[in-house]
């Protein structure tokens, strides 16, 4: 059991678990459920961006890939992210 909880995946699923209820704590103490907060948007994008870094590296073992992999897969997350808020700041 001790070697479970030391397993560097489960250290990572656990901070995911815990991220992604900051995200929801973040969410949902942003104001009104049809108000639009450019602040919650922008922390809950970038929290979501953090998870999906995590995951490509740990869960997709891209950690130990080639350098070169490793640059696509964090240049394909932040070009997401920034399209994301792009637009999202585009059509406000």
């Amino acid at each position: 059991m001790t070697s479970l909880i030391r397993n560097p995946l489960t250290i990572v699923w656990a901070l995911l678990t815990g991220v992604t209820v900051v995200s929801w704590l973040v969410s949902r103490d942003g104001g009104a459920a049809h108000q639009l907060n450019a602040t919650v948007t922008t922390v809950v994008l970038l929290i979501a961006a953090v998870k999906a870094q995590l995951v490509i590296w740990h869960f997709m073992e891209v950690r130990r890939a080639p350098l070169w992999l490793m640059a696509v897969t964090s240049g394909w997350v932040i070009v997401v992210v920034a399209a994301m808020l792009g637009v999202y700041f585009a059509g406000g």
